[in-house]
């Protein structure tokens, strides 16, 4: 009997949720600067998406950039997304932004404001949906939006504050991030078992709607 109800729970909570992960080697040349990965959990009605990367650089001196975020959709609505950077152990960047039914709050770095937009795509979506020319994504961390600009054949250039981003699709899966900085030039390249995967339709991204 107990080991019935077991079987029944088990079942209960597959179907109630199913997680994708996405992993990726970051590197300059021929060398591993750390990794990153990136989660989808699939629910009733919601998704859920969790980014975790640490990287560690070399000029003169060394210094590690932690990055983690998470967010929530429900019914294709950002309810919540939270982003925090930390620099050799110590915060520099932390946002969230979050939906209260009327309007969004942003918290950036203690710093809040609100407003009435609704958000559908957002930075921590990148990698599971492939944008479109024109395409706006929300960022927290920077309390506004981007702008895709598509300049070849699934490969779109994100310009922010930071830097030049170009990203690269596989069915609809984000497979590679080329980012350019002041001080280095590095790649977000996923590693060869989940490229497999993706080439293999085993985990399948999408485009969203675009109003």
């Amino acid at each position: 009997m107990k080991r019935c109800l077991t079987i029944v729970i088990l079942l209960i909570v597959c179907t109630a949720s199913f997680a994708q992960t996405l992993y990726y080697d970051v590197v300059k040349g021929t060398k591993k600067l750390g990794d990153m990965t990136v989660e989808r959990i699939l629910g009733e009605n919601s998704v859920r998406y969790e980014i975790d990367s640490k990287v560690t650089f070399r000029i003169l001196l060394s210094f590690t950039v932690d990055y983690e975020s998470t967010s929530e959709y429900k019914y294709g609505q950002l309810i919540k997304e939270f982003t925090h950077n930390e620099l050799n152990g110590s915060s520099q960047k932390k946002s969230t932004v979050w939906f209260d039914g009327e309007k969004y709050t942003l918290d950036l770095n203690g710093s809040r404001t609100t407003f009435k937009d609704r958000i559908e795509y957002s930075v921590a979506t990148i990698y599971f949906q492939e944008p479109k020319d024109g395409q706006k994504v929300y960022s927290p961390q920077f309390g506004d939006y981007l702008v895709f600009e598509k300049i070849n054949d699934n490969q779109y250039e994100l310009d922010s504050p930071d830097g030049l981003n170009i990203y690269t699709y596989i069915n609809g899966i984000c497979t590679e991030v080329k980012v350019s900085r002041d001080f280095a030039k590095f790649y977000f390249r996923m590693t060869p078992e989940s490229l497999r995967e993706i080439k293999q339709n085993q985990i399948g991204g999408s485009t969203p709607v675009v109003d």
